[in-house]
């Protein structure tokens, strides 16, 4: 085997524009998705003319973490990360989110944007208001090098939001209409908004956390 070579053996080995990458390889290949794993992550030609032995490394370190969940405890995001040098700040307050903010966010997830966009919502260079005074693909590519189990980290908090956050989510945006004289928010509008951050929450939780297990179990 290529001793220059390093076995991928971890989620945290993989980063987020991977992730995107191998769900799709998982799609277009439900049966015989091995191969097509190690040629992607490992940038070889055609896995079918390695050496019996080395194939079988690449695979035996896929089986130790593909189709297990990226993370296997609830852990809070960090407050910032250096993503290719750039300084960027995570937004994990709803009650402090743009109107924008929410707006993509919710339709992002409804309609089952990837990763990457989801959390370029909220992941945001420091300084910077959402989408405002910067290159949004620049910050989609730089987020697309996170560790997947750093964007994880992000959206499982979301999808763990509380009842009080969506009540704090509320109260604060009944506060910004009133201050801004536009008069108290009406009972059909919060009931409305308190569906949508439910739902919210619902696809939050259904974001896939994984590839298949059929992906460890695929065979040459």
């Amino acid at each position: 085997m290529k001793a220059e070579i390093k076995i991928i053996e971890s989620w945290e080995q993989i980063t987020v524009a991977q992730f995107e990458e191998l769900l799709e390889i998982q799609a277009a290949h439900p049966k015989n998705s091995a191969k097509y794993i190690v040629e992607y992550l490992y940038g070889i030609p055609n896995a079918d003319n390695l050496p019996i032995p080395e194939y079988s490394c690449y695979v035996a370190g896929l089986s130790r973490f593909i189709g297990e969940p990226v993370l296997k405890a609830k852990l809070t995001p960090n407050a910032s990360y250096t993503l290719n040098g750039r300084e960027y700040r995570v937004d994990i307050t709803p009650s402090a989110f743009t109107v924008a903010q929410y707006t993509d966010l919710t339709n992002y997830i409804k309609s089952s944007a990837p990763l990457t966009d989801i959390l370029s919502v909220v992941v945001v260079p420091e300084g910077k208001l959402y989408n405002d005074g910067y290159d949004i693909e620049e910050a989609k590519a730089d987020i697309g090098t996170m560790p997947v189990t750093a964007g994880f980290a992000v959206v499982g908090f979301f999808a763990r939001w509380s009842k009080s956050c969506i009540t704090t989510f509320l109260r604060s945006l009944t506060r910004r209409i009133t201050k801004e004289g536009r008069g108290k928010i009406a009972p059909e509008t919060e009931a409305k908004l308190k569906a949508e951050v439910e739902t919210l929450l619902r696809l939050m939780a259904s974001l896939p956390t994984s590839l298949p297990t059929a992906a460890s179990r695929s065979r040459r």
